[in-house]
């Protein structure tokens, strides 16, 4: 091998669905494919679920990214100079003991802290993740700190955010965004919410629908759109919305149930783009994220957002595209897990009092400042910097040569409170 010669890179993840990893593992091909110099292999590894398919839970890519993406050839066993392994549990691939000894850049994100059951079986304790030139990378400073209290040494673990698409995730004209909440049922008049997530404890949803419940009772005009994953995860917002029913019948009454919009199917990237947009608030009161990607999607489709404070949302959340809630740092014993799971639980009088803010036309509105502000952190937060700070790290721990042009991709000095 010259130093001329294109770098081999072995991806190992998941594509074609749309899972959070694959949806990550996805858009970071479609920039390495752009970067000269570099050779991509992909090697597909099992999903998580056995159900999980491209036909049912199609990524939502456009046809040709699609076959760019599927295009890439398996390594077949051929040396490679690093691999980039993303998927979950986490695993070690040290059965390959050709490939265990190539520099991998292990990709793991956490919410509340790992686990023995973030793992394959027997990898809980392996040393393998960060031997020698292997390193681990994840996407906030929140999931960092979780990585550590498992005991992984500070310098092996790299912060790479994520990115968005500001082809695809981009604010819609006036005129089409009063078509599409048309189209859906709202006129002007209506002050829209929006949130995206899957109905997990973590997310959150309990609270914005309490929050939400108990502002519809003076506010007629507000209305509420989820978009869960039961189509993912097999579970949806039935047991949540019904539980709270029981524990709340004086909020949840018929009208308030009737003012809830519920999006149950697969939705492209675009028809993703035209939900946040069409929006005049995204809500996410989670107690704890990885990342939260439908957040800065969200602002990068020129919708301001209200989300939980001393998360994983404060490293591209500044106070001009959002508004934070008030949240108390708690501990959740998982003898299951054979862990101490940290979070945040947020404020449901904070929350009422954000969303009040947006109801009444205060808080953070829609106009050129927020058009600016959004713009701004896109320009920051695209796709590119960090897949070029993901490649010059795994040019680093394979020896090779590593561009100038590669910087840390670090937006929050810029975005500080």
């Amino acid at each position: 091998m010259t130093e001329s010669s294109p770098m081999k890179l072995a991806i190992e993840g998941w594509r074609g669905v749309n899972h959070s990893f694959a949806l990550v593992n996805q858009c970071q091909i479609l920039e390495l494919l752009r970067q000269p110099g570099l050779q991509l292999f992909h090697r597909d590894m099992p999903f998580a679920m056995a159900h999980w398919n491209a036909q049912s839970h199609d990524a939502g890519f456009a046809p040709e990214d699609c076959a760019r993406i599927a295009a890439l050839p398996d390594p077949q066993g051929q040396a490679v100079d690093a691999i980039y392994r993303i998927c979950s549990p986490f695993r070690t691939g040290a059965e390959d003991a050709q490939r265990a000894a190539t520099p991998t850049i292990h990709f793991m994100v956490t919410e509340m802290g790992l686990s023995a059951r973030s793992f394959e079986p027997g990898a809980e304790h392996s040393d393998a993740f960060t031997r020698d030139a292997n390193l681990i990378v994840t996407p906030t400073r929140w999931s960092r700190e979780r990585l550590l209290e498992w005991g992984y040494a500070p310098e092996k673990v790299h912060v790479v955010s994520h990115g968005v698409n500001a082809q695809t995730f981009r604010p819609l004209l006036a005129d089409e965004r009063a078509l599409n909440r048309r189209n859906l049922g709202f006129d002007d008049g209506h002050c829209v919410f929006l949130n995206l997530g899957a109905a997990m404890w973590n997310k959150g949803l309990d609270v914005l629908l309490l929050a939400y419940a108990t502002l519809r009772q003076k506010h007629r005009h507000l209305r509420l759109v989820l978009k869960d994953q039961r189509n993912l995860y097999g579970v949806g917002m039935d047991g949540t919305i019904k539980a709270l029913c029981q524990s709340h019948p004086q909020l949840f009454t018929a009208e308030v149930l009737g003012s809830i919009s519920m999006v149950t199917a697969n939705l492209s990237q675009a028809q993703l783009r035209a939900l946040y947009a069409m929006a005049d608030c995204y809500v996410s009161p989670y107690r704890a994220e990885g990342f939260n990607l439908p957040v800065l999607e969200a602002i990068a489709c020129g919708t301001p957002v209200i989300v939980t404070d001393g998360g994983a949302t404060d490293d591209f959340c500044s106070p001009a595209v959002a508004m934070r809630i008030d949240s108390t740092p708690r501990t959740l014993d998982d003898p299951a897990a054979g862990r101490l799971a940290r979070y945040r639980e947020p404020s449901l009088d904070a929350t009422v009092q954000a969303m009040d803010c947006v109801a009444q036309g205060q808080g953070i509105r829609r106009g050129l400042a927020l058009d600016a502000a959004c713009a701004a952190l896109v320009r920051a937060m695209g796709w590119a910097p960090p897949v070029q700070q993901l490649l010059a790290l795994l040019q680093q721990q394979a020896g090779r040569p590593v561009p100038a042009a590669a910087p840390a991709h670090r937006p929050e000095p810029a975005l500080a409170d």
